[in-house]
């Protein structure tokens, strides 16, 4: 099997994981697209040109079996769907792919793409954007197997976004398998799983965050991970609070929502307004939980003097509201008795006026 070397590179533009747009990759495209710029002649004027064979592309990979026509049909296939996809052009010597020399040419267009996917379980899309730069090592890594590849460029392009973490889902849709398949590629693939810290659900039901992934050869960062995780995983949990709230006037307000649904983070005017004026059963709920923990802690003075504090507000407000009717009335009054006279306009004004 071909080594490459470590600071050789290649890019891939990230919309290839876009799971459900045209631009998503299979593994074996994945391989082949990586692999042909690895294969780029040294001294060529355009550093996006790769010349080759179907012959020898199916070599390099170890992609030969009994049945060497069949072989190059799929090699064929491949580079059609490469090319088809916008990720490649290509030129051949001859009117069969499969019998003349090649020249395959990189669409760095594609680097600047942007994707988005949607899917039931998450409010918000997906998004697929850049390029991620795979190294010979990472190449190396993935033994010439295009789904362990994949696993590796996903984890090193999802590794540099602080905090990302990986759900199984997300492998089922990127890797295009099942569930049962995606973690067993993902765990004999060399990447270090962090697991994801595990809570109780609303239900009181033990869940686990999704996990954290960091390229094996990074391995040294692990413990600068595990520092952020927590951090994490709160935001994590909080995306999965969100989703389920109805109220728009509080879905984006991470105070509130910590507040309510965060045992551990204070509960103060804010939260407890939004608890009293919300219709959203879910923050109500939240709320009610919350009271539970403060009474078993002994702490039922706090919603006590929260709720002092929401009614005194309340009837601030409404003596302001009072005070602002009373005044419009009277403006409204003085108005009624308003002279019909108009004074003579001033001429001299006139142009000073107009130019304020």
């Amino acid at each position: 099997m071909l080594k490459m070397a470590k600071k050789t590179k290649a890019k891939l533009p990230n919309v290839a994981f876009g799971f459900g747009t045209k631009f998503h990759l299979t593994a074996d495209e994945i391989m082949v697209y990586i692999h042909i710029q690895f294969a780029k002649q040294v001294g060529l004027m355009d550093s996006e040109v790769t010349r080759t064979t179907v012959d020898m592309l199916i070599d390099d990979l170890g992609w030969w079996t009994s049945k060497e026509s069949r072989d190059r049909s799929k090699m064929v296939k491949i580079l059609e769907s490469l090319e088809t996809k916008g990720y490649i052009t290509v030129e051949s010597t001859n009117e069969k792919m499969s019998k003349g020399i090649l020249t395959i040419t990189i669409v760095a267009e594609l680097r600047e793409t942007k994707a988005e996917a949607s899917v039931k379980w998450k409010v918000n899309s997906f998004k697929f954007f850049g390029y991620t730069e795979i190294f010979g090592d990472d190449y190396n890594l993935a033994e010439k197997d295009g789904q362990k590849l994949i696993v590796i460029a996903y984890v090193l392009w999802r590794s540099g976004l602080e905090g990302y973490k990986i759900a199984n889902k997300e492998w089922e849709l990127v890797l295009d398998v099942t569930d049962k398949t995606a973690r067993e590629i993902v765990n004999k693939t060399a990447v270090v799983k962090i697991s994801g810290a595990k809570y109780k659900d609303e239900d009181g039901q033990v869940k686990q965050e999704p996990n954290t992934y960091i390229p094996e050869k990074k391995v040294s960062v692990k413990s600068k991970m595990e520092r952020t995780d927590q951090r994490a995983t709160n935001m994590t949990y909080l995306e999965k609070f969100r989703e389920k709230v109805t109220d728009i006037k509080y879905m984006h307000d991470d105070e509130v929502l910590m507040e309510l649904n965060d045992s551990k983070t204070k509960l103060t005017w804010k939260g407890y307004k939004a608890w009293k004026e919300t219709d959203c059963p879910i923050l109500k709920e939240a709320g009610n939980k919350k009271f539970e923990i403060l009474e078993k802690a002994g702490q039922t003075w706090i919603r006590e003097k929260l709720e002092n504090d929401y009614q005194e507000r309340l009837i601030s407000q409404q003596r302001t509201h009072r005070m602002m009717e009373i005044h419009m009335n009277n403006i409204e009054g003085y108005e009624e008795f308003q002279t019909s006279y108009k004074p003579k306009e001033n001429k001299e004004n006139i142009f000073f006026d107009e130019c304020m």
